[in-house]
């Protein structure tokens, strides 16, 4: 038996997405029971691609960094050039509501929008306001952000989570909570240049202590899993579009010294991965899953757009901001419709209620021997009661 009390669940990933650039990349996650982590960064790390698939150098990195930095020094130049007068030297800017602690400060915008993200709160209308963004000039910055492309991201690393049903998905704009809701920000008309192709090099939910299944012979123990899955967007599927994963895990416990002598060599003596409970399990999680794609374009034909128009024009604006039912190609031509769905990659999980333990065991060659001469005893017991039906039935023929 599990007892899953305060306990959490360490989920392990890496996900490429060929053509999504790292600025467009926001991993978010919630459950059941309301808990929320906004574009989660402490645990994972991001490699920008080139859209060949190889690495952004350092050098490369390093450059830009520069370049960035000229351009900040420069407009803070400016604005220390036209701005009335200096700060004083004990300046302590208000963070307007959303201090970490009693007399912390906020001396730039940017510091403004670490404490809104840091309290989960949307951070657009403080901007505007802020008299920290006005000194700086980024009050006017009221759109939204455009989609970056023409670059790739690797995103790779681990999250915890509570041991209860939730989901973390990588959708595009950035993620908040307003009113008790978690919304996502960014322009309707760019959501077709969301890029949602992705490979799943690695996602696993607890530790792998790489058990060899002696029936299946791989080292996920039979486990359906999603390493190795890659989903690419064509315009035949839509341009881009929502990729669900429905994910049953099963608690799994490993059991028995026969089990233990399997596992990885010093993986667990190492420290690599937790030991045994007082039990004497290894505790980890199997998983299996289905899956659903849905595109952000449909393409209609002829009458159905005027059909489409009669059940969906009368609504107005689809969710995500789509408006109306499309683009008219031509006049009986085709016609495509933008769904209401939000792109993206959505890993939506539950935790089944039982708890599956696995043991190894040998049968000795005893038992082989009785259940050998049981099956000959039963062998020649069924042939016994066929000769004498087959001897009756003749028996009682020759009478007759």
């Amino acid at each position: 038996m599990f007892i899953s009390l305060n306990r959490r669940m360490r989920v392990d990933l890496n996900i490429t997405f060929p053509a999504l650039h790292c600025d467009d990349m926001h991993l978010d996650a919630m459950d059941v029971a309301g808990d929320s982590q906004l574009d989660i960064a402490d645990t994972l790390v991001k490699k920008r691609l080139h859209l060949d698939g190889t690495y952004v150098s350092q050098g490369e990195i390093r450059v830009e960094a520069n370049k960035h930095a000229s351009e900040d020094i420069a407009k803070k130049e400016m604005e220390e050039k036209f701005k009335d007068g200096k700060l004083p030297a004990n300046y302590c800017g208000s963070c307007y509501g959303a201090e970490a602690n009693a007399g912390a400060c906020c001396n730039t915008c940017d510091d403004v929008i670490q404490a809104y993200r840091a309290k989960r709160w949307g951070s657009n209308s403080v901007v505007l306001s802020a008299e920290q963004c006005k000194r700086e000039g980024k009050s006017g910055q009221d759109e939204l952000k455009h989609i970056t492309g023409g670059e790739g991201c690797n995103l790779s690393g681990y999250m915890t989570f509570k041991r209860v049903a939730g989901n973390f998905h990588i959708a595009m704009g950035e993620g908040v909570e307003r009113n008790g809701r978690h919304i996502h920000k960014f322009n309707p008309e760019d959501a077709p240049n969301f890029n949602a192709s992705h490979v799943i090099n690695r996602l696993s939910f607890g530790p792998d202590y790489g058990f060899v299944d002696y029936a299946t012979g791989d080292g996920r123990s039979g486990t359906m899993t999603l390493d190795g899955v890659s989903k690419t967007v064509t315009h035949e599927n839509g341009e881009t579009g929502l990729f669900q994963y429905f994910i049953k895990i099963v608690p799994t416990s490993y059991m028995g010294e026969a089990m233990m002598a399997s596992l990885k060599p010093g993986s667990v003596a190492n420290g690599n991965l937790p030991g045994r409970d007082a039990l004497g399990r290894l505790n980890t999680n199997r998983y299996f899953f289905t899956e659903r794609f849905r595109p952000l374009m449909t393409d209609i034909i002829g009458h159905e757009h005027h059909e489409l128009g009669e059940k969906m024009g009368e609504v107005g604006t689809h969710a995500g901001g789509a408006t109306g039912v499309g683009k008219q190609a031509s006049k009986d031509g085709h016609h495509q419709v933008q769904n209401s769905i939000l792109p993206g990659v959505f890993f939506i999980y539950e935790i089944y209620p039982f708890a599956v333990e696995v043991r190894k065991t040998s049968v000795p060659f005893t038992h082989l021997l009785i259940r050998i001469m049981a099956t000959v005893g039963g062998v020649f017991t069924i042939v016994g009661w066929a000769d004498s039906y087959f001897y009756s039935r003749d028996k009682n023929r020759r009478r007759r």
